[in-house]
């Protein structure tokens, strides 16, 4: 793995000299950082640090260089460091020295996923060695407003190769040919979740305050579940998507990847707004909250008459995740623990969500007429997007490339020429559809990028149908007697996590509708690694899921710290030890998983 020019082990030999006391046992103890505890600080402490002197915005940028150093051999989180980061952090600095704060987020560094462009001396490559060495027209516009606010960019951190849109199947989510395979820190035989892996990864072990992901179908509320950290997926055009290399115009979206909700808002509030050159974005006009999102934080006492749902099905009975060793009695105890806080909880038994979702939670019910089958409409975006966006993609003279990567075709073409690093044809590998190395790119070569009427049959149904399901969920019909009434939830509950041989499976319908959800941590699997709850808002509705999440956050309190379990050993995806189990369509219907012999 390339990491940028930067000196790091002079960043290493300064974050942690004097650190005579470590912050948690493992066997990657996060150093102290002049002294002071950074591990799992969040933004506002952070500050706080910053503007009593103990702390400067280079000293965060150095411990953090260190820890990257410390862990990332491992971890393969962090694809470069951004060369000129100690630089920014002293513009930075100078900045405050001089009486000039520019907000909440000033001299904080952060981490933007491989497919945020940015317009410095670093790759944006979104994990494939096709588009590497490649610029685009203009800076992400996130990436500008994070930069406006004062933020410092550290560097880029891994993620599947192309956001998981590569291969169809039989893929390692958060492998790419360019950085390898990045892990769990809680037990690296256990997957990441979702394309903004090494995101997730870098935050929980504190190689950086806090750091953007992106999400089509789960890359942001999976991953978050799977390293016990907070998120919220926005309504696609929320947050601009300009200069972020597209995989669907219609359900992609930028977010923050954080240790807490308000850190979330915080984000949202600076990434928010209409962009000329994401016209999705004009739709969010009008749906900002008043003071911004940062002052729906609550803390557990908003609970009181908090209305929330439970759909039984399929995310309360078959879901393979529930029904793992010991996952049902930990999440009956926090609604529990929400019932006692004075929340309204209602099983949502005639659940909107059956004949949608399929009968174990993941993606569509396997009857779904096939002219309605969504797999047509990624494939296309797909083709679509990455046309859109070669066309302001260029290389420099010289490469083999300039001039010629203007299609998902031509980047297809290319990783075949070059298997012998892409595996594009099949090479027998853990990371790769075996027999085509890239089924996903080949399914959206073959559409053309028509956007013709079997596109929008398929499209038109699923996102309406979507839509329509989790706008009934909201609407919860409380029958008295003789007579109903409707009672307006503020939020339906979904578990968010993996079981045996079975993914998460939260993020399915709310991508179909393109409708926000957040995650918010809960406890540990067998596994000891974190699983959680999502909360599914209606469209535009994140300003009522930070006040749901966050109050759920001061309630639950989720501090589990990775324990780094097998770091030395994991060589091939998911080794799968301790307890040993699978989650079968049989053992499902009897909502339970079935025992394996356990292994070492």
């Amino acid at each position: 793995m390339r990491l940028s020019s930067i000196t790091v082990t002079a960043a290493v030999a300064s974050g942690i000299a004097g650190a005579s006391a470590s912050c948690d046992s493992g066997p990657f103890p996060m150093p102290l950082c002049k002294g002071v505890k950074i591990e799992d600080a969040t933004i506002a402490t952070l500050q706080q640090w910053m503007a009593q002197g103990a702390l400067t915005s280079q000293d965060l940028v150095t411990c953090y260089l260190a820890r990257i150093e410390q862990t990332n051999k491992y971890l393969h989180s962090i694809s470069e460091v951004n060369p000129d980061a100690l630089s920014i952090a002293a513009t930075m600095d100078q900045e405050r020295a001089a009486g000039r704060v520019r907000g909440p987020l000033h001299g904080i560094p952060f981490l933007t996923k491989d497919n945020y462009y940015t317009d410095d001396k670093h790759n944006t490559s979104e994990g494939t060695l096709v588009l590497l060495g490649g610029r685009f027209v203009s800076e992400a516009t996130v990436v500008k407003k994070l930069r406006a606010a004062g933020g410092v960019l550290l560097g880029h951190s891994t993620m599947s190769e192309a956001a998981d849109h590569r291969a169809l199947s039989s893929y390692a989510s958060g492998y790419s040919s360019r950085t390898g395979q990045t892990r769990n820190a809680y037990n690296l035989t256990q997957p990441t979740a979702g394309s903004s892996s090494g995101s997730v990864v870098a935050v929980r072990t504190n190689q950086v305050a806090v750091a953007f992901g992106t999400e089509t179908y789960g890359s942001l509320v999976h991953p978050a579940a799977q390293l016990g950290l907070y998120t919220i997926k926005p309504t696609p055009g929320l947050i601009s998507r300009y200069g972020v290399v597209t995989g669907s115009f219609w359900h992609d979206t930028p977010g923050a990847l954080a240790r807490s909700m308000a850190d979330v808002a915080l984000a949202m509030d600076i990434l928010v707004g209409p962009d000329p050159h994401d016209n999705l974005t004009f739709d969010a006009i009008g749906h900002y909250p008043e003071n911004g999102y940062a002052s729906q934080i609550a803390g557990k006492d908003s609970l009181r008459g908090m209305k929330l749902g439970i759909p039984w099905d399929p995310y309360w009975s078959t879901n393979g995740h529930i029904n793992s060793p010991g996952i049902r009695e930990q999440y009956e105890k926090s609604i529990q623990q929400l019932k006692a806080a004075g929340a309204e909880v209602y099983n949502i038994t005639n659940s909107p969500f059956v004949g949608l979702a399929n009968k174990y939670g993941g993606g569509q019910a396997s009857d779904m007429p096939p002219e309605f089958n969504h797999a047509l409409v990624f494939s296309t975006l797909l083709a679509v997007g990455y046309g859109e966006y070669l066309a302001d993609w260029t290389f420099p003279a010289g490469d083999e490339r300039r001039g010629k990567m203007s299609t998902l075709a031509e980047m297809a073409a290319w990783n075949r020429a070059h298997n012998d690093t892409t595996g594009a044809l099949g090479n027998g590998t853990w990371w790769w559809d075996r027999k085509t190395g890239q089924s996903f790119y080949d399914a959206g070569v073959a559409t053309n990028g028509t956007m013709g009427t079997a596109f929008w049959t398929a499209f038109g149904y699923v996102r309406t149908a979507a839509r329509r399901a989790i706008d009934l969920a909201h609407a919860y019909v409380l029958e008295d007697g003789s007579s109903s009434h409707v009672v307006a939830l503020d939020g339906v509950l979904i578990p968010n996590g993996r079981g045996g041989n079975r993914g998460n499976a939260c993020a399915s319908l709310p991508s179909f509708a393109g409708y926000p959800i957040a995650a918010v941590p809960l406890g540990l699997d067998g596994f000891s690694t974190p699983f959680g709850l999502c909360v599914y808002g209606r469209q535009f509705g994140e300003a009522k899921l930070v006040e749901v999440a966050s109050a759920m956050e001061d309630l639950f309190a989720w501090k589990g710290k990775p324990r780094w379990y097998n770091y030395d050993t994991a060589r091939g995806p998911w080794d799968l030890p301790w307890p040993g189990y699978t989650c079968s369509d049989a053992s499902q219907d009897r909502y339970g998983c079935e025992a394996a012999a356990a292994s070492s």
